[in-house]
């Protein structure tokens, strides 16, 4: 597998130690040698003129931490919004623009933050009236990638027994985290074949997303659950989406885009589209940067966001009366089975 992580929040056990000035330049030395070497924006920027510029806002840190406004600058350099450097355990640099992009106007930073926190919107699901079911993704940590997707699976399944036909997969509270998890425990709503993958700037940097024997493949690794259940070839699946849809949520996202039959619902999201590496520096610093775009089964590439077919606002409260989001992808799923049984009757 190649050393692509799709961006999410990691955590990084780390040894914090003193380190003197010579040690500190080493620190910034290599973090800028693999920006340069690995940065999907690396062809953006001048290098000759961007480094003494790097050097000179950090000549006086005597720390690593100190480095911070130094390693802002590349990253805003760069444009990298999903680039992050991590000390002790903290993240000392990233890049965030401070204006909102048009599609962004209704962020809000409270909402964003409960989502991260994982504790207010929490993994669901449930069997919706005409045979619907209803599967809440959200974001996922590192940890045990089976039992992760063991538990997505489980109530896939047992949405199947209780009748399922057709999927709303809802990715409106996803703020992104551990890819593998999610897409083996929905590879069954997903189904099998090339799902797409990422494109960087060598071949190299590219990656290839696939579901084969019921099991998601991000090049060569895969999870490889048991399946418990199988679900009918080809159903209606509405996907939602919110501005608060990131990194491996938007994933997700892109993996559902130009499957049969299924259609997206909510809002453009927010638009951390990229692969990013992990990439140890010392003891107690490491980095993670943009190396790849998402690409879809299609190879259409997202650079800015993953787009949905009927815009509708986001809602707090998902499932209450106001969520006009699921009441959309049913009135879809519901329509598009009237005409399946329509065009079934003529024949």
């Amino acid at each position: 597998m190649k050393q692509y992580i799709l961006a999410f929040l990691m955590f990084f056990i780390l040894n914090a130690c003193g380190q003197d000035k010579n040690e500190v330049r080493l620190i910034l030395d290599k973090i800028i040698a693999h920006a340069e070497e690995a940065s999907l924006y690396r062809g953006n920027v001048n290098w000759d003129t961007l480094k003494p510029k790097i050097y000179k806002l950090a000549k006086n840190a005597q720390t690593v931490e100190e480095l911070s406004p130094a390693l802002k600058y590349l990253l805003k350099s760069l444009g990298d919004e999903h680039g992050r450097v991590f000390h002790s355990n903290q993240i000392i640099a990233n890049f965030y623009s401070g204006e909102l992009k048009n599609h962004q106007k209704s962020f809000e930073p409270e909402i964003y933050n409960k989502i991260q926190m994982g504790q207010t919107y929490e993994f669901h699901s449930e069997l919706l009236d005409n045979g619907i079911g209803y599967i809440r993704i959200v974001g996922l940590p590192m940890g045990d990638n089976e039992k992760m997707a063991s538990e997505i699976q489980s109530q896939v399944c047992e949405l199947v027994d209780k009748g399922t036909r057709n999927w709303i997969v809802d990715l409106r509270y996803n703020g992104g985290g551990n890819m593998h998890p999610m897409a083996e425990g929905l590879a069954l709503i997903i189904g099998n074949g090339m799902l797409g993958g990422s494109e960087g700037l060598t071949d190299d940097e590219n990656s290839v997303w696939k579901i084969e024997n019921n099991h998601f493949y991000y090049d060569d690794f895969s999870i490889e659950l048991q399946d418990d259940c199988a679900i009918k070839n080809n159903p209606k699946v509405a996907i939602l989406t919110s501005v608060y849809t990131a990194s491996s949520g938007e994933a997700i996202a892109v993996i559902f885009k130009g499957k049969d039959r299924t259609k997206f619902f909510g809002q453009k999201t927010l638009g951390m589209i990229t692969v990013t590496d992990w990439e140890v520096i010392s003891d107690s610093t490491a980095m993670t940067i943009s190396v790849s775009y998402y690409k879809d089964r299609k190879g259409n590439i997202y650079d800015k966001f993953v787009d949905v077919d009927e815009e509708i606002p986001f809602v707090k409260e998902p499932l209450g009366e106001n969520d006009n989001c699921i009441h959309a992808a049913i009135d879809w799923i519901n329509e598009e089975e009237k005409l399946d049984r329509t065009l079934h009757s003529r024949q």
